[in-house]
C-alpha cells in the first residue's frame, strides 16, 4: 500500500531491532533534540523583516532567521488552513492526503504524521491551536498526547472574533505544558491572529493604525518571541525550531482581499525559518521550498527515518526541487471551477477553464499571462500536473452546521458534506464550471456581504445577498447565506422563501435542510422543523449540530428522554460542544438527575468559560437544593458576564425574595420588564412581581 508508515510493516518480534534502524545519522548535536513547530496563520513573507519588510515589526522571527536558515521562496500548496496544516504535518500534498478544504474533510487515520512518528520514538507530543478550523474532529489530533483546541463556541450572530483565541492564550497553554516535560518533546503552536478579520490588541492597534493586518503580524511575532523563550528555557541548545505560515493573504492583489479563491504567489509564498543544533547560522537558501518539505526536513535532522512515499524531501540536503504543486478547491463550494497549479523552474501554470502561464523570475507579480504565446509549454505543464494528480483522493468529513456557521463568519462558504463519488463529479463538472476569474465580482460582493453582516451592517448584507441570488438563482451557497442572514434578522418566513425548493435545488444538502429546520422553528412550525432536522440527520448522520437542534426541538415538545438521546449523539460527535453539554444538563435536570446535570453544566462551563448559561443552570440546581446563598452568588456571576440576561435577573429576584430582600427583588423585576422579552418569560416576571407587590 502506498505511503504506509514503516511501523505497519514490522513484525512484533522484529520491532525492537527495527526501531534502532529507523534512526538515520542526525546532524551534530541534534539527536534527541526537542522540536518546536510554530505555524503563524495567513502570514505573507513580504510582511516579515527577514524577507524585506521595512514597516512591519517582526524582531523575533528576524532574530530566529539570524540563528538559522531562512528559505527565500517557501511555498504553500493550498491557501486554506486545514489542508495546508495537513501537508505540513504529513509531508504529503493535498491530492495524496485527501484534505482539500476547510470543514469538509478529515485527515485520514492511516497516514503517519510528525506527531505519530515522534511519539513512537519516545517524544512527548502537544498541540496548541488558535483556530476553530483545526478542531480535533478533522483528524490532526492523532499522535498528540495533548491537543488543546479549546476554542470557545459562541451562539450564531456573535462576534466573528470569538471563533479564535488570541495568541497569548495559546502560548500560555503551550508554555505550561512544555515546562512540565521531563524529556524531549514536540510542541506544535498555531497562532491564528493575522487571519481576517484583523483586530490587533493594544498597543499594536494604535501603532499600526489604518494597517490592522500589519498590527496582527507584529502581535503574532510578539507571541512567537514568548514561545521561543519558554521553549529555549526548557530545552536549551537541544531545541530544533521551525517557524512558517500555512499560506499568505491577498490584500487586494489580483482582486483578492483574503485567501482561498486564487492560487497566485500572494497567497502561496510564506516565510520558513529553521534553527537549531547543527544548522548554519544566518544562511539563506534559494527556493522553491515547500510546506510538504517541513516534516522530512525535521525528521532527517533528528536522524529519524521518514515514511516512504512522501511528496516532501529534506530541504537541508541537496538542491531544492524545481517543481511545485498548488490547488484551491474552494471556488467549487460555490459551484465554480477549482484551480490547480504546476510549476517547473520559473514557469507556473494555473490550470483553469482559461489557463494562465507566468514566468515567476521575470514577472513575480503574475501580471502577464504567457499562455497564448507559449501553448506548447502550457500543454507540457498541464501534462505534468495530470500525472501528479492521477491517484488523488478526498477524505470527506461531515461538516457540523456550527462549523459551517463559524467558517461563514470567518469568510469561508462552508460546503455540504462530500459524497463518496464527489471527486469524479467535481473533476467532470469543473471543465464546464465558471472560471473564478470570470466570477471575481460575484465573489467580491459575497465576501463583502459576509463582512458587512459581521460588522453589523445587516441591511447592506441582505441587499447584496439578494442581488447575488438574483444573479445565480441555483447557487445554493448564496441561498443558504441569504436565508441564514434573514433568520438572524428575525425574518424566519423570508428565510424559508430564500432557501427555495431545496428538494429540487439541493436535495442532498444536509446544511440546507438544517437551515430550513432552524427557520421553521423560528417561524413557529416546530413539527415541520423536527422533520427537516431528521432529514438532515439521515443525509449526514455525523453532523453534530442537527442532533443538538433536534434535541432542543424535542425538549420543547415535552419529549425529554428523546431529547437527551439527541444531545448525547451531538456530544459523542463533538465532545467540545459546550452548547450541547448545556442542553444535556437541562434535560438531565428536567428528568430529576441533578448530580449528572451539575457535572454536565460544569463541563459546559469549562469548555466555554464566558458563557453564562451553565452558571445559570447551576444556580437553578442550587435553588432546587435549597442552597439560596450559592444560588444568589451564581446568578450574580451570570449577570456580571451578561447584564442583559433576563432569565438570570428573574432567578436572582426570586432568590432575593426568598431571602426577604423584597425591595431589591421588586426593583430587579421592574428593570427586566423594561427590556424586550419573549411572551413566556414576560408572564413569569409579571406573575412574580404581582406576588411580591400583593393585591392592589
Amino acid at each position: 500500500m502506498r505511503r504506509r508508515s514503516v511501523h505497519a510493516l514490522l513484525s512484533v518480534a522484529a520491532a525492537a531491532a527495527a526501531i534502532a534502524a529507523l534512526y538515520l545519522r542526525p546532524a551534530a548535536g541534534a539527536r534527541g533534540a526537542s522540536v518546536l513547530l510554530v505555524t503563524i496563520d495567513t502570514l505573507r513573507a513580504d510582511r516579515v523583516g527577514l524577507y524585506g519588510a521595512r514597516d512591519v515589526r517582526t524582531p523575533n522571527l528576524d532574530a530566529l532567521g539570524s540563528r538559522g536558515v531562512a528559505f527565500e521562496e517557501a511555498l504553500s500548496s493550498v491557501p486554506l488552513t486545514l489542508p495546508s496544516h495537513s501537508t505540513i504535518l504529513s509531508g504529503l500534498e493535498p491530492p495524496h492526503h485527501g484534505v482539500r478544504d476547510n470543514g469538509t474533510y478529515m485527515f485520514p487515520s492511516d497516514r503517519p504524521t510528525l506527531a505519530t512518528i515522534l511519539k513512537a520514538h519516545g517524544y512527548a507530543t502537544g498541540a496548541f491551536v488558535g483556530a476553530y478550523v483545526l478542531d480535533r474532529r478533522f483528524g490532526l489530533a492523532r499522535g498528540f498526547d495533548v491537543y488543546d483546541d479549546r476554542i470557545e463556541r459562541r451562539s450564531e450572530g456573535a462576534s466573528v472574533l470569538e471563533s479564535e483565541r488570541r495568541g497569548e492564550a495559546v502560548v500560555e497553554s503551550a508554555t505550561a505544558w512544555i515546562a512540565a516535560q521531563p524529556g524531549p518533546f514536540l510542541a506544535w503552536v498555531h497562532l491564528y491572529d493575522p487571519h481576517a478579520p484583523y483586530d490587533p490588541p493594544s498597543p499594536y492597534r494604535e501603532e499600526f493604525a489604518g494597517r490592522p493586518y500589519d498590527g496582527e503580524v507584529a502581535y503574532a511575532d510578539f507571541c512567537l518571541g514568548r514561545r521561543l523563550a519558554a521553549a529555549e528555557a526548557r530545552a536549551g541548545k537541544k531545541l530544533l525550531a521551525a517557524v512558517l505560515s500555512d499560506h499568505g493573504e491577498g490584500l487586494d492583489e489580483h482582486g483578492e482581499k483574503t485567501h482561498g479563491f486564487f492560487i497566485y504567489q500572494s497567497t502561496l509564498r510564506v516565510p520558513l525559518v529553521i534553527a537549531g543544533p547543527g544548522i548554519s547560522r544566518g544562511a539563506r537558501r534559494p527556493g522553491p521550498a515547500r510546506t510538504a518539505d517541513v516534516l522530512p526536513t525535521i525528521l532527517a535532522h533528528l536522524g529519524v527515518a521518514a515514511p516512504g512515499g512522501l511528496d516532501g524531501s529534506d530541504l537541508l540536503a541537496g538542491a531544492p526541487r524545481r517543481e511545485t504543486y498548488a490547488e484551491t478547491l474552494y471556488p467549487a463550494s460555490l459551484g465554480w471551477s477549482p484551480l490547480r497549479s504546476w510549476r517547473a523552474g520559473s514557469l507556473k501554470l494555473i490550470d483553469a477553464p482559461r489557463p494562465e502561464l507566468y514566468d515567476i523570475a521575470s514577472d513575480p507579480g503574475e501580471t502577464r499571462d504567457l499562455s497564448p504565446q507559449r501553448p506548447q509549454e502550457t500543454d507540457r505543464l498541464r501534462r505534468a500536473l495530470v500525472a501528479f494528480t492521477k491517484d488523488e483522493t478526498m477524505t470527506a468529513a461531515a461538516v457540523p452546521a456550527e462549523v459551517a456557521e463559524r467558517l461563514r463568519a470567518l469568510g469561508y462558504v462552508g460546503s455540504a458534506p462530500v459524497a463518496g463519488d464527489s471527486l469524479s463529479r467535481l473533476l467532470i463538472h469543473s471543465a464546464r464550471a465558471k472560471d473564478p476569474k470570470d466570477v471575481l465580482p460575484l465573489w467580491q460582493s459575497f465576501e463583502e456581504a459576509i463582512w458587512a453582516e459581521a460588522r453589523g451592517d445587516r441591511d447592506s448584507a441582505l441587499a447584496t445577498l439578494r442581488a447575488l441570488v438574483g444573479e445565480e438563482p441555483a447557487n445554493v451557497a448564496f441561498r443558504r447565506s441569504l436565508a441564514a442572514a434573514l433568520r438572524r434578522a428575525g425574518r424566519a418566513r423570508e428565510a424559508l422563501a430564500a432557501l427555495g425548493p431545496i428538494e429540487r435545488l439541493a436535495p442532498g444538502d444536509a446544511l440546507a435542510w438544517h437551515e430550513r429546520a432552524t427557520a421553521l422553528e423560528e417561524a413557529g412550525r416546530g413539527g415541520d422543523a423536527v422533520q427537516a432536522e431528521e432529514q438532515a440527520i439521515r443525509l449526514a448522520p455525523d453532523l453534530p449540530e442537527p442532533h443538538n437542534h433536534l434535541g432542543v426541538l424535542l425538549a420543547g415538545r415535552g419529549r425529554i428522554d428523546a431529547a437527551l438521546a439527541a444531545f448525547d449523539d451531538a456530544i459523542r460527535l463533538d465532545p467540545n460542544n459546550a452548547r450541547a453539554w448545556n442542553n444535556r444538563a437541562n434535560a438531565l435536570r428536567a428528568l430529576g438527575r441533578r448530580d449528572e446535570a451539575a457535572e454536565a453544566y460544569r463541563t459546559a462551563s469549562r469548555l466555554a468559560p464566558r458563557d453564562p448559561d451553565p452558571l445559570n443552570g447551576l444556580g437553578v440546581l442550587a435553588v432546587e437544593a435549597g442552597d439560596l446563598p450559592a444560588a444568589g452568588s451564581l446568578f450574580s456571576q451570570v449577570l456580571e458576564r451578561d447584564p442583559g440576561y433576563s432569565e438570570a435577573t428573574l432567578n436572582l429576584a426570586y432568590v432575593e425574595a426568598r431571602q426577604g430582600h423584597m425591595p431589591s427583588a421588586r426593583q430587579r423585576l421592574r428593570q427586566v420588564l423594561r427590556a424586550p422579552l419573549d411572551p413566556a418569560l414576560s408572564r413569569r416576571v409579571r406573575a412574580l412581581l404581582q406576588e411580591l407587590e400583593g393585591p392592589p
